[in-house]
């Protein structure tokens, strides 16, 4: 299985404990992800999962993690240059 890296820094992620995660936890039926993040410890998993479940407080999160699944090429496209402050200001005087 290919591993898998967060698709953004997150401050607080976990991804430099992943492996010591899953040593201590082993090939769990259902892991529960209370803290959702950038999910680099559920990424980082080495067996394939049964059943996951993966919550977080901030909506946005959640959002983009829901989005990722039903729509990856559109994320992609919306993520792939995203707009600044600065770029906004000169987008605006170019237009």
């Amino acid at each position: 299985m290919t591993k898998l890296h967060a698709p953004f820094p997150w401050f607080g992620g976990k991804s430099r404990v992943a492996a010591l995660v899953w040593s201590r936890f082993g090939d769990v039926p259902n892991y529960v992800e209370p803290f959702a993040g950038s999910l680099s410890v559920l990424l980082a998993r080495p067996q394939v999962g049964k059943l996951e479940t993966v919550n977080d407080l901030d909506g946005f999160v959640a959002n983009f993690w829901r989005a990722t699944i039903a729509a990856p090429d559109e994320v992609a496209q919306w993520a792939d240059w995203p707009v600044s402050e600065c770029d906004l200001h000169a987008r605006h005087l170019w237009l």
